[in-house]
């Protein structure tokens, strides 16, 4: 029985009235979504466009009864009516508009197929039941995933399981094929409850048994079920699963099943346990491209098994929470990374180019950038242009095998769950399956969480060859937490990445998606120390140690540093400030902003295609000191440094003062670079090295090589080199030498330098903090710096409305006057709790 139902179709042009003009528009704004935060709505200006009219009436069997498509006849006015409603961040208002068909799309296209975004997914069954052509259009809506669109969601969450068993699973016996075969997804993550199994089976035979009527199933999600067991329900249907996501799971994976799963391409095993040895046996896994192994406690050695095991194979790592050093990115850089150099000397009016020189085992190639005019300033007219394309007449193999720079503006493909189950189900656009199940080498990794040094994420970058597209490092230590950091006490830790000229498109060509420690635009480390409170030390580190941060890396990231990234987070952002934290975030904001206007100016309909430059910036908070219960002060606190009669606290305590050097054997175990030689023995060194150069036997290009390695002059004024001078000949940290960096360079160091790059980091260290005054170490005053920024933002936002009301109709440009920033922000809170969680946003 067909299901009576009325369409009208037809061109008409149509003399509105009110009436029939606030009909439509607002038939438009129900179905593209509300009105935006500011009220925005259609301009007058649009009333009387022809119209293509689609209505699509439903009888009262459905509960939504009337759904309207309207379409403009003429192009002019389609593309300005959609381009009139937009937020003031410059996205398209309602969940349609993230992809607006073009034109002639929008009045060829079948139009069952363009009003399905706009009718509830509960229509969906009745929709199926008109004929062969709503079912071809809906059932795959309803089948593709299990659970669908229209299912857990209308039931309460405590009966999920029951009407996943009771209403699904059990009657796929009975089901048709060509229904059944629609089935691509196993979907239950959301699905809780209990079910009462009165066979006797187990939850995971009985799963097992319906699963053998979906010949077509490639995609299963079961994270955080204590009771399912992959290696049980899918015992059978190994060799066809594609992706296989089970993180929090109390199970761990047989061999057998491993062996079994030959088709797979994304697998997630983080905080799952046993050993991941069933991974590493020769032959299994052969198409395996994403591997997610968070919390596992994966050593060095473990590492680098599966480097060796995976080589370039794999496309994204994800081994954050584990016990990782440096050594861990040294295995990845030398077995996971294409060998193929994507950089070149084309860009160098831009970017620069690189000179390489020698290699040592410590430090590696040794790399120094060639600036051109304009490369050290990041101001060259074209810097915000994408790479022009490379021709070639032999070239015909299909793009996801060519090894080439990436221009700078196509889209980057997610190594996220979703993402990769869309990519391998053939509905993303823009990154087909072909894309995901090849590899050209790792270009997503994520190693937040371990015990890994910004020392080893520069190493990384740097020979990296440019491969690298998304890297997340959340939280790192500033220097090794080896022997060399004996200069320090021995709770004392800082957090911080200040190798900025590593992120430059002449090292990370192909870097879009960044995350790292907020240092890295702040310039603001992280101190960690018992007996301090959380307070003391946020003090502490834009007191005494930002100055000696910016003296020492004078060059902090700015986004046109490298405008090729488009998406940004910073980590471990205290709540507290005394200002300049707050400073230099709302600095940074405001030089997006300058971007986001130099883009724009630059932009035309008929000029080269342009970068998008930074998009998205998140945020993410620490917890705020003053909501902690044990924000008082410890062991050392502020009120006993004051009380106590000295004037200056030291970090290095008595035995810095007045101890003695190391003997030679015992510095070279605990300060040596496993390129060294040794160091020289006199006790007096310090006293007797008048030369700003220090002679040292190192292994160079595969030989012992005598190199000078700068250390300073000894009646510098500097104390900034006088404390690098103390570390490197008193404490003898003399590892990681390397040419000095751009940052160095402008900081005083010769440009033709070697500098003892550990040394010079453990520098930011003050050797003793000046007497402070009680109502700063014990925080009095400090801002929320949170509150600052949506201060500044506010402020922003309402300049630009200000002017979006002067500007009428037209486009109000970004950048001065009012320096909003119209990307994506996104805050979060309580980074320790949240890592990895969805923030929230505001503009």
């Amino acid at each position: 029985m067909r299901l009576p139902f009325l369409i009208q179709s037809h061109l008409a042009k149509i003399n509105t009235s009110l009436a029939v003009s606030g009909f439509l528009f607002a038939e438009m704004a129900r179905i593209f979504g509300t009105q935006s935060d500011e009220g925005s709505s259609f301009t007058s200006e649009f009333a009387t466009p022809r119209i293509l009219a689609v209505t699509l009436r439903i009888p009262p069997v459905f509960p939504s009864h009337t759904r309207a498509l309207i379409l403009l006849s003429d192009p002019y006015y389609y593309s300005q009516l959609f381009s009139a409603y937009r937020r003031p961040n410059g996205d398209l208002a309602g969940p349609a508009m993230a992809a607006l068909p073009s034109y002639q799309d929008a009045v060829s296209a079948d139009w069952l197929r363009l009003v399905v975004p706009y009718i509830a997914s509960q229509d969906y069954p009745s929709l199926c039941r008109v004929n062969g052509r709503f079912w071809a259009v809906f059932a795959p809506r309803l089948w593709t995933r299990i659970p669908g669109s229209a299912g857990v969601t209308t039931y309460d969450s405590e009966r999920d399981l029951e009407w996943l068993f009771g209403s699904v699973l059990n009657h796929l016996g009975q089901t048709r094929s060509e229904t059944r075969n629609l089935v691509r997804v196993l979907d239950v993550r959301s699905v809780r409850g209990t079910y009462s199994l009165n066979t006797g089976n187990s939850f995971n035979d009985k799963l097992r048994d319906a699963i053998k009527y979906l010949p077509n199933l490639s995609c299963v999600f079961v994270d955080g079920h204590q009771d399912l067991d992959p290696s049980e329900f899918l015992s059978e249907a190994g060799p066809q699963i594609q992706l296989l996501s089970m993180a929090d799971c109390p199970v761990s994976l047989t061999q057998k099943f491993v062996s079994s799963l030959r088709s797979l391409v994304y697998l997630d095993l983080s905080r799952v346990p046993g050993s991941l040895r069933p991974l590493l046996q020769l032959g299994d896994l052969p198409e395996l491209r994403v591997l997610k192994i968070q919390g596992k406690e994966v050593e060095d050695a473990t590492a680098e098994s599966l480097a060796t095991r995976f080589g370039t194979r794999l496309w994204s790592l994800d081994v954050s929470n584990n016990k990782l050093t440096d050594m861990a990115l040294d295995s990845i850089g030398a077995h996971c990374l294409c060998p193929v150099n994507l950089r070149s000397d084309g860009n160098y009016d831009v970017e620069g180019k690189l000179e390489f020189g020698s290699t040592s085992p410590g430090f590696g190639t040794w790399i120094r950038i060639a600036e051109s005019e304009w490369s050290g300033s990041f101001t060259h007219p074209n810097r915000h242009l994408v790479d022009a394309p490379l021709y070639d007449l032999h070239d015909t193999l299909p793009q996801e095998f060519v090894y080439k720079r990436s221009d700078g503006k196509s889209p980057v493909k997610s190594d996220a769950a979703g993402a990769v189950c869309r990519g391998l189900q053939g509905e993303d656009l823009y990154v087909p399956p072909a894309s995901l199940q090849a590899s050209q080498g790792l270009t997503h990794l994520s190693v937040s969480g371990n015990q890994i040094s910004s020392l080893g994420i520069s190493k990384l970058l740097k020979l990296g060859r440019g491969h690298l597209q998304e890297l997340s490092c959340d939280s790192m230590l500033l220097v090794p937490p080896s022997g060399a950091a004996s200069a320090w006490p021995r709770t004392a830790k800082l957090h911080g990445f200040y190798a900025t000229c590593t992120l430059r498109p002449v090292f990370s060509s192909n870097l879009r998606a960044l995350t790292l420690h907020h240092s890295l635009v702040t310039q603001v480390p992280t101190l960690e120390m018992d007996g301090l409170s959380t307070v003391a030390r946020l003090c502490i580190s834009e007191k005494a140690i930002l100055p000696r941060a910016e003296r020492a890396f004078p060059e902090a990231f700015v986004p046109d540093m490298n405008p090729r990234i488009t998406s940004l987070t910073l980590s471990r952002i205290p709540r507290r400030s005394s200002g300049p934290l707050v400073s230099k975030l709302i600095t940074f904001l405001r030089l997006l902003s300058a971007q986001e206007r130099a883009v724009f100016d630059m932009s035309s309909r008929r000029g080269p295609s342009v970068l998008a430059g930074l998009r998205h910036l998140r945020l993410e908070f620490e917890s705020d000191p003053y909501d902690e219960e044990d924000s008082e002060v410890g062991d050392i606190d502020a009120e006993g440094l004051l009380d106590s009669g000295d004037a200056r606290f030291s970090f290095f305590d008595d035995r810095v003062r007045g101890s003695q050097p190391q003997d030679a054997q015992g510095s070279a175990e605990s300060g040596q670079s496993p390129g060294s030689m040794g160091f020289p023995t006199p006790h007096l060194e310090m006293e007797q090295q008048e030369s700003e150069y220090l002679d040292m036997n190192i292994w160079v290009d595969g030989k012992p090589t005598k190199m000078q390695v700068w250390v300073g002059s000894k009646d510098s004024v500097d104390p900034l080199v006088q404390n690098y001078r103390t570390v490197a000949l008193h404490y003898r940290v003399r590892d990681n030498i390397g040419p000095a960096s751009p940052a160095q360079i402008r900081a005083g160091v010769p440009s033709s330098a070697l500098v003892f790059h550990t040394a010079w980091c453990m520098t930011l260290m003050p050797p003793e903090i000046n007497d402070s005054s009680q109502a700063e170490l014990h925080g009095t005053g400090m801002k929320d710096v949170l509150a600052e920024l949506k201060q500044f933002r506010s402020e922003g936002r309402a300049k630009y409305l200000s002017l979006q009301r002067e500007f009428g109709s037209g486009t109000v440009p970004p950048g001065p006057p009012h320096e909003f920033w119209l990307g994506n922000l996104e805050v979060s809170t309580g980074w320790a709790a949240l890592r990895g969680k969805s923030g929230s946003y505001w503009r």
